[in-house]
């Protein structure tokens, strides 16, 4: 499976310019799976739900996206602010040859939180053989969420992300949620691809460095420019890293429990 990931810098505020873009690098990458950032639909630094109002989407604008799924036997996976029955939701689209998916951003961070109604279900889809889990940005701050998915049998997590620089800088090198990757990925013995934005928005800077962990840690990322990094998963690492000797497995070796909402399933066909 070859994953590539997209770091761009959207229009802000924005929306038919940030379609056209996606559009474009979604059909013309040469990858099975594509991965955008969070609300590149938009952009990110809204102060309110009256100011992102013009700029939100329903599901059946992605219709545009499915018809390359489709044609090009592709998934493709991004940020968008998305418009539902008078709610309005930090989401990831996922579409398929098969259909689409939205997952819904769980841990909604600072202004978020007056901006957007909170997710609360996990996504896990099936994708040539193999199943992806979802996340959303502040997402990856959680662990019992990757648990979650590596308990559902995830192979890889995939995380749209708009993050911008902490005050503190990069700690060793990196920026925080490329730890929060590293450690993600090893703990779980999974892969885990993260695309993150650039640009500047009302005085956040968001650094970059998108990129992609495999189950050992490794890690292989982008700087602070627009730029695409392609990788082939290779998911016979899964095992090795899960099972690392014939003692202990990462799964069994668990020792608490793990408790979502009674509400968490599957996730969400579109209607």
């Amino acid at each position: 499976m070859r994953i590539e990931l997209v770091q761009f810098a959207p229009q802000f505020p924005g929306r038919a310019e940030n379609w056209d873009r996606i559009r474009s690098w979604a059909e013309r990458l040469d990858a099975d799976v594509v991965v955008f950032p969070e609300l590149t639909s938009c952009g990110y630094c809204y102060e309110n739900r009256q100011e992102i109002r013009g700029y939100t989407d329903p599901r059946s604008s992605l219709g545009p996206l499915e018809e390359i799924a489709r044609r090009r036997h592709r998934l493709i996976v991004g940020g968008f602010a998305e418009e539902s029955e008078g709610r309005l939701y930090n989401s990831a689209y996922v579409v398929s040859p098969e259909g689409t998916r939205v997952y819904r951003k769980i841990h909604l961070w600072n202004k978020e939180k007056v901006i957007f109604d909170e997710g609360v279900e996990p996504l896990v889809v099936e994708f040539q053989g193999h199943r992806l889990g979802l996340e959303v940005c502040y997402d990856l701050q959680f662990p019992e969420l990757a648990s979650y998915y590596s308990q559902q049998g995830a192979e890889v997590i995939l995380v749209p992300t708009a993050w911008a620089e902490e005050e503190v800088g990069p700690v060793s090198g990196l920026q925080s949620y490329s730890h929060l990757a590293i450690a993600t990925a090893y703990s779980h013995g999974l892969f885990v691809v993260v695309a993150n934005r650039v640009g500047v928005e009302r005085g956040a800077r968001f650094p970059g460095e998108s990129s992609v962990c495999d189950p050992f840690g490794r890690i292989h990322h982008l700087g602070d420019a627009e730029g695409t990094l392609a990788t082939v998963v290779d998911f016979a690492l899964i095992p090795q890293a899960k099972r690392p000797n014939e003692r202990n497995d990462l799964d069994r070796d668990a020792r608490l429990g793990l408790t979502l909402p009674s509400t968490a399933r599957r996730g969400v066909p579109t209607s």
